[in-house]
């Protein structure tokens, strides 16, 4: 989905920025370790909750939402954000059946 930058939300821009920012082995994609680092990089000074909030949440939808390589994609962020996350890993899951079998 190509999206214009006049029709582009916060919250698409704050994707953006997220991705441009950390996704260093692809650009549109976290790895673990960059999914770390977005946690580190975004967190406030005296919040420990917050702190341990964060990485939970995130690291909640890297097992849920992680592909076969080990990459949370773009797609997946905004899944989460719209409410189709379960459908695209639902789809996700029988293209991987698919092939096994």
């Amino acid at each position: 989905m190509e999206v214009t930058l006049e029709f582009m939300t916060q919250k698409d821009v704050n994707h953006e920025n997220i991705f441009s920012k950390y996704a260093r082995t692809v650009p549109d994609k976290l790895t673990l370790r960059e999914l770390w680092n977005m946690t580190e990089g975004n967190r406030n000074a005296f919040d420990p909750y917050g702190w341990a909030a964060s990485k939970f949440e995130w690291g909640i939808l890297y097992i849920l939402a992680r592909d076969e390589e080990g990459f949370l994609s773009k797609e997946a962020v905004r899944r989460c954000y719209d409410g189709s996350l379960f459908e695209y890993c639902a789809k996700m899951q029988s293209a991987k059946d698919a092939k096994m079998g």
